[in-house]
């Protein structure tokens, strides 16, 4: 039995539109000219093509009706009833707020990727004891030893021989 042919990214991402946009499989079929059977299968057999497309699609599809949603709003700004205006008002007022919001926590929760020297380091670091480092920082930074003491082999005794 033959293997189907993938699909390419262009009829992949024109499923996902459609998908994103509510279109049941059959209507994503008839679009793309495809069995529904076949176009179902396409977000597991094509998982990691098919998610960043769905999700690249909704985002799209979530700013799309944003900027439709705020039109509405501003004009609901000219309204003649002022409880219109002031919750039209309102409601702009706290997009904006969420979006501010969002704007902080996505910078925050993305850390800066790691520089290959960074990478080394942590890899050195990790690669040795707390005793080793220590014994590496009081032969680098003599003054580190009197501040930190390198734990030690086990000696005698004072008074004992």
């Amino acid at each position: 039995m033959a293997a189907n042919k993938p699909p390419s990214d262009e009829l992949l991402n024109r499923a996902a539109e459609l998908r994103a946009g509510g279109a049941k499989w059959e209507a994503v079929a008839a679009a793309l000219n495809r069995s529904a059977e076949t176009v179902r299968k396409w977000p597991r057999e094509y998982a990691d093509r098919w998610k960043p497309a769905l999700r690249d699609a909704e985002r799209r599809l979530v700013c799309e009706a944003a900027a439709e949603s705020v039109l509405v709003l501003r004009n609901l700004l000219r309204s003649d009833d002022e409880k219109v205006r002031r919750d039209a008002a309102n409601s702009l007022t706290d997009l904006r707020l969420d979006l501010t919001k969002l704007d902080l926590t996505s910078s925050e929760a993305e850390p800066e990727p790691l520089t290959s020297e960074a990478a080394r380091l942590i890899a050195f670091l990790d690669g040795h004891t707390d005793a080793e480092l220590s014994r590496l920082a009081a032969n680098v930074f003599p003054a580190f030893e009197a501040e930190a003491p390198v734990p030690s082999e086990p000696g005698p005794v004072d008074g004992a021989a």
